[in-house]
């Protein structure tokens, strides 16, 4: 059924861009169509990547402005941001897809959720959680990320349920609120839905920054991983195994550094094609994002179909420190675990052609002494090779964080 149900809706996909698309006319003038019966061929056709969109954005859309009602763009966080336009349907679509990702976390009308994401400045995210939570009918406080006097103030209010928020802000969140001895008003949350940073180790464990916010706010955490491009996000359900891909909405392959497709289980890059999108429909869009499917039977939850499981990294962010390849993820892992850390940057630069120069400036929690050997050591046990380790000021690392991009912070900084 879900592979019946994925074929149906690639060929229409397919047949819909080959109509009203001017980049996949173009992209695919030299493939013969003919031999795709569904998503088995789907390896026959070319990839598609982020600098397509970047330089050919107009070719990619395929209904006209009348129809367009959304416009949102990428953080630009590991390039230039992109632009995507989204028609009624789109947004349906979207909303049907947090629908079904709210309702696999056991979130429903009964539940009063803040929304601790932006909202505005053209991000997805904020919106796709709004119209979402309206789907499933639960109440939404839209308190955003920037004030967190709001954060307690409404928290104390509502009585939320639920909290969705990028894993490290809620963890300084509920510490801000505990250094004020106010943490309570936290006390009715029983869940958090966790998005932009991974609170998964490989093995679906809860990693550093997962296990303390389930500790904190002594609530289930859920992982999330969504991308502007494909209007789409993967969420657990509430047995928490990866995050559902659901087949009326995506097709996901997994791929190798030669575009070979890998086993379940396997680590490579998210490739993905979107179904029944109107405005700017994509097939086998390159992520740059690498993970794996679940090497597991199907979902105690009752779902038959697939299972995304935990971010590790990103292609284009991928180190090589002396003959060692090094995501920067795990290098954010165990800085994670670390407690005495308050705060912290990676930043990349090139030392040659074969090899990276990484450097970890952190800050330390109040009190501490200098810890620098102390996590090298750390950092060396886990990843066999040792960055540099620079101790600095909170005020410091926030400008270096917000280098990147006006939008948001990065704990990454690629200068190579």
């Amino acid at each position: 059924m879900v592979k019946k149900l994925a074929d149906a809706n690639f060929l229409k996909t397919l047949n819909y861009c080959m109509k009203h698309s001017r980049f996949y006319q173009k992209h695919y003038r030299n493939v013969d169509l003919s031999v795709i019966k569904g998503v088995d061929d789907i390896a026959k056709l070319p990839f598609t990547t982020k600098d397509d969109i970047a330089n050919f954005t107009d070719d990619f859309q395929c209904v006209d402005e009348r129809s367009v009602v959304e416009i949102a763009t990428t953080s630009g966080s590991t390039g230039h941001p992109l632009m995507l336009k989204y028609t009624k349907k789109d947004l349906e679509r979207l909303a049907l897809n947090e629908h079904l990702a709210f309702h696999n976390a056991g979130i429903d009308e009964n539940d009063t959720v803040l929304i601790t994401v932006t909202i505005d400045k053209c991000f997805i995210a904020g919106l796709a959680y709004y119209i979402g939570l309206n789907s499933v009918g639960a109440a939404s406080v839209r308190v955003g990320p920037k004030f967190p006097e709001m954060l307690f103030k409404m928290a104390e209010v509502t009585k939320p349920t639920a909290m969705i928020g990028v894993p490290t802000y809620l963890d300084k969140v509920f510490d801000i609120a505990a250094a004020e001895g106010n943490e309570g008003v936290f006390r009715t949350v029983k869940k958090l839905i966790c998005i932009g940073e991974p609170v998964k180790e490989k093995d679906l464990s809860l990693n550093a920054i997962g296990k303390r916010l389930s500790e904190k706010y002594n609530a289930g955490i859920f992982s999330t991983y969504g991308i502007t491009e494909l209007a789409v996000s993967f969420c657990e359900c509430t047995k928490s195994r990866g995050g559902h891909i659901h087949p009326e909405l995506i097709h996901v392959e997994i791929v190798d550094d030669d575009g070979n497709a890998v086993p379940d289980g396997v680590e490579g890059e998210v490739v993905a094609t979107t179904f029944n999108v109107e405005g700017m429909p994509l097939i086998r869009f390159r992520t740059g994002d690498i993970s794996f499917i679940v090497d597991e039977p199907e979902c105690g939850c009752g779902l038959k179909c697939k299972r995304l499981g935990p971010v590790t990294g990103r292609k284009k962010q991928k180190l090589k420190i002396k003959g060692t390849s090094v995501y920067p993820q795990m290098i954010i892992n165990v800085m994670e675990s670390i407690d005495y850390v308050d705060n912290f940057v990676l930043i990349a630069t090139s030392d040659t052609t074969l090899s990276d120069h990484i450097e970890v400036r952190c800050s330390l929690k109040a009190g501490i002494k200098d810890k620098t050997n102390d996590i090298k050591a750390k950092l060396r046990g886990n990843l066999k090779v040792t960055p540099e380790v620079i101790l600095d000021s909170n005020a410091n690392i926030d400008l270096i964080q917000s280098s990147v991009s006006k939008r948001k912070k990065t704990k990454f900084v690629d200068r190579r």
